[in-house]
């Protein structure tokens, strides 16, 4: 049995937005209805075994959506429209961003930092020595853990958006760091190593006990390879081999944080649109989920694609805000001859689902 709330439009997204900041590791679902007198209306969908509600969610409507749950729960939920008794709705797992846990602050180690903020990843630094995890803050890491490898570790739970990199200054500190880690779930575990030291260090963790299995999963050495030599062609060789793992197994998150930030912004009285990809066809660049805010004046936050389909968007968006409807679906279309003439790489065609975020009182910031 799935519990569902609802909190229309921007109050919707600010209780997303705190239940994220309090329960990090469950996954979520969002409904939205896309028809009928419904259309608009969205809820937030978690599995719980004790019926409990969603803390933000204050005078939430109580209902049952049937036909939707993955035989998985809400991991096997693809996201997309789907017919239920009450009609069309457009179902999205909701997830946190995938987070990369580093273990020493090395060269290699404040490129890999730098690199996976950029690429969207929340960076936690484990580092035992206060210079190296100063220069780890400097470096834009959004938490920096300055502990001892097993003491650090201890304190991060793990889980199936978490992955794991170890770097550290010494053999018997990847030691520690992996012992910690392969107790705990996650979604990529690796160890910066030649070949003859990775070797060494599974044949060492399955005499402690380790599980084959475990340690032939792990990644060591680590990265894809692409005869990498500097600290930076390093990094890039080790996020390279994470998205791929990350895209293989559908993990990541479905909304932009700039986004439900923006939208949670008590400051904020001006009318957004919020576009999301709901359908999706030939070689669009976006998936479906994707997702921008539009606001009158043409400004954005975030991108569902660039190029003439994202513009057209953005102009239906800012003739939606003009009107008193809450909801529309738009469809924006460049067939490969259109995007061959507009010089564009990528054609296709998308459906988006423009629903407006300002029929709301007064927000109040979630944090």
């Amino acid at each position: 049995m799935w519990q569902l709330e609802m909190n229309m439009n921007r109050k919707y997204y600010e209780a997303l937005y705190a239940y994220f900041k309090e329960n990090q590791e469950e996954e979520l679902l969002s409904l939205t209805y896309l028809e009928g007198k419904r259309a608009g209306e969205k809820y937030l969908v978690k599995a719980s075994e004790t019926g409990e509600e969603l803390k933000a969610a204050e005078g939430a409507e109580i209902a049952e959506i049937e036909g939707i749950e993955g035989s998985q729960g809400i991991q096997g939920v693809i996201t997309g429209i789907k017919e239920t008794s009450c009609g069309r709705v457009f179902a999205e797992r909701i997830c946190r961003a995938p987070v990369c846990v580093i273990c020493g602050a090395g060269h290699v180690g404040l490129a890999m930092i730098r690199l996976a903020a950029f690429a969207g990843f929340e960076v936690i630094v484990v580092e035992d020595r206060p210079v190296f995890a100063d220069q780890a803050r400097r470096s834009g890491a959004h938490r920096v853990i300055c502990d001892s490898f097993e003491q650090g570790l201890a304190r991060i739970p793990g889980g199936r958006q978490v992955f794991f990199v170890v770097m550290t200054r010494g053999h018997r500190y990847d030691k520690d760091c992996l012992i910690e880690i392969l107790k705990k779930p996650y979604a990529y575990a690796g160890m910066m190593a030649s070949r003859g030291r990775a070797a060494r260090m599974r044949e060492h963790l399955r005499e402690l006990g380790v599980e084959e299995a475990k340690t032939e999963a792990l990644h060591t050495p680590i990265g894809l390879s692409i005869h990498a030599k500097t600290p930076e062609e390093i990094a890039i060789s080790i996020l390279a081999e994470m998205i791929e793992v990350k895209n293989r197994d559908g993990i990541g998150a479905s909304c932009d944080r700039e986004i439900l930030e923006q939208i949670a912004k008590k400051e904020e009285k001006e009318p957004w649109a919020l576009a999301t990809i709901i359908r999706r066809a030939g070689s669009a660049p976006r998936d479906v989920g994707t997702k921008m805010l539009i606001k009158a004046d043409g400004m954005t936050v975030g991108s569902i694609g660039g190029g003439c389909m994202e513009a057209e968007v953005i102009q239906a968006a800012r003739l939606f805000l003009g009107k008193s409807d809450a909801v529309k679906i738009v469809t924006a279309d460049m067939s490969r001859a259109d995007a061959e003439n507009e010089g564009m790489v990528c054609g296709g065609q998308i459906e988006v689902l423009l629903l407006s975020l300002i029929h709301i009182s007064e927000p109040t910031r979630p944090y």
